[in-house]
């Protein structure tokens, strides 16, 4: 066999090597893709059937929840409503006063006729005592040198930031709901609003509140006004009596709720009147 028939045969076998060579690698590859594919179809159906193994659990708790509210509720009974945020008591307005009609007289110079009678009175207001009445002995004082007027004819003199009327109406409120312990807190190194404090404390005094005195707030400054101040929600209810009182009288007044005071206390926070 001549040497150009070797090299020949040498080439078309190194050929056919490229060819078997390609072809092994086409097959190992079309192999590896459907591995793959196979493997990820078993992850998707691992993936489903464990979110059913999910949707059906959570659907049998949720029936086990309504089984239960069911033998824990009787039936008919009406859903639990919440409290709103902050629940305060107003008493109602007093009634109007009743109206009284009166009917305008006649005419100057012209009398009623005679057989026309006057249209009586809707009110039964009796008729003044036009008779003259002999004077009252003038009252005299006791004889005794050291007799003094009593408290009650002394005029009452309103403070500086709080109005008489004012004063009556926080000390009636309060005092129609007993008698309690309150802390006052004013702006600290703020004269103004330690004197309105006091002012506010000498109310509650009236009204048989126990006053622990004017401490100065030792913390953020205080806002404008008066804050009413609780350890919990709902409030107790001479801290709701306290916030009545106070927006009764007409002052600026707002709510809050600190946990870190004692449950049962009432804190007043009195910053800068408004």
């Amino acid at each position: 066999m001549s040497p150009e028939t070797l090299q020949t045969f040498g080439v078309m076998a190194i050929g056919l090597g490229f060819v078997l060579i390609g072809l092994g690698g086409f097959s190992t590859y079309h192999a590896s893709q459907k591995l793959q594919h196979a493997a990820e179809m078993r992850q998707v159906e691992q993936k489903g059937e464990f979110n059913a193994q999910i949707m059906s659990l959570l659907i049998k708790n949720q029936d086990l929840k309504e089984q239960v509210q069911q033998k824990v509720e009787p039936p008919g009974a009406a859903p639990e409503q919440t409290p709103p945020a902050a629940y305060y008591y107003r008493p109602p307005s007093p009634p109007p006063p009743p109206t009284t009609t009166y009917f305008s007289p006649p005419p100057v110079g012209e009398g009623p006729s005679e057989t026309a009678t006057p249209p009586p009175y809707e009110s039964s207001i009796p008729a003044p005592d036009l008779m003259p009445q002999a004077p009252e002995a003038a009252m005299e004082p006791p004889k005794s040198s050291d007799w003094e007027e009593p408290e009650s004819l002394e005029p009452e003199i309103p403070e500086r930031y709080l109005s008489v009327h004012q004063q009556h109406v926080i000390a009636d409120t309060l005092r129609a709901h007993g008698r309690h312990v309150v802390t006052v807190e004013s702006s600290y190194g703020d004269p103004v609003s330690k004197e309105f404090a006091e002012e506010l404390c000498r109310a509650f005094a009236e009204a048989d509140w126990v006053v622990t005195g004017v401490a100065e707030h030792r913390g953020l400054p205080l806002a404008s006004g008066v804050t009413v101040s609780a350890a919990s929600f709902p409030p107790a209810p001479e801290t709701r009596a306290m916030y009545e009182a106070l927006l009764s009288a007409g002052i600026a007044v707002t709510q809050q709720l600190d946990p870190k005071q004692t449950n049962g206390e009432t804190v007043v926070l009195v910053g800068t009147p408004l």
